[in-house]
């Protein structure tokens, strides 16, 4: 099992993405994605940079839950996929939603349904670690 993001749009405050819960070439899930937008890489501000990264299923006490973290990004760490509505309420992280849609009229889409699909997500996946592949970051 392998997860994928492939972001779509990019705006200034945010990026949005469809995430893939793959086996083989199977879709076992798939979903919107929200993250910040792309700042360089700074640390709680931006998306991160495209790549392969390892993930593990590990407690938050932040968020009083296990959530998928990924680990190993260059000059970051604490990157969680958990749940959010909007872009500024991510500091660095992924938030999943069942779409895209502009949830505070700001003309920026938000995700919506993000509780559900979390649950959804964490259902599909098993195990402690998996890996993801992120593709495209505005430059």
């Amino acid at each position: 099992m392998e997860v994928f993001i492939i972001r779509s749009e990019f705006f200034e405050s945010a990026t949005l993405g469809n995430l893939f819960v793959m086996d083989g070439a199977k879709i076992l899930f798939q979903c919107k994605t929200l993250e910040p937008g792309w700042k360089n890489n700074a640390k709680r501000v931006s998306c991160i940079p495209s790549g392969k990264y390892e993930m593990r299923f590990e407690y938050s006490s932040r968020f009083l839950q296990k959530l998928w973290e990924l680990k190993n990004v260059l000059g970051r760490s604490e990157i969680k996929i958990h749940t959010a509505n909007y872009a500024f309420e991510l500091m660095g992280c992924i938030a999943v939603g069942e779409y895209h849609t502009n949830l505070n009229g700001d003309g920026i889409p938000d995700v919506a349904a993000s509780r559900k699909t979390l649950e959804k997500l964490h259902k599909v996946t098993e195990g402690e670690k998996m890996r993801i592949k992120i593709y495209g970051v505005p430059e």
